[in-house]
């Protein structure tokens, strides 16, 4: 989630972990954002990005990471960011 020109000197990246959890996909509470092409990010099951969860990780942890999302739902993500922080 964080830019590679804010992570690049720092040992941690921003993430916002995202749940094959069937629960939050089929009934996504606050915070919770289905992803409606998960399968274009390579994912293999229907996901959702849990913004209410967001973490930082150590970079080394970090085992792949996910093609952009698509337009429609990388708004969507982003305007839970925008209300969870207030901004």
């Amino acid at each position: 989630m964080s830019p590679e020109a804010f992570h690049r000197t720092l040992p941690d990246v921003i993430v916002c972990p995202i749940s094959s959890q069937p629960r939050y996909y089929q009934r996504p509470g606050p915070g919770d954002h289905p992803l409606r092409q998960w399968k274009a990010v390579g994912l293999r099951y229907p996901s959702t990005a849990r913004v209410s969860n967001i973490v930082t990780a150590e970079k080394k942890i970090i085992k792949r990471t996910l093609a952009m999302l698509p337009h429609d739902d990388l708004e969507r993500v982003e305007s839970g960011l925008r209300q969870a922080l207030g901004l």
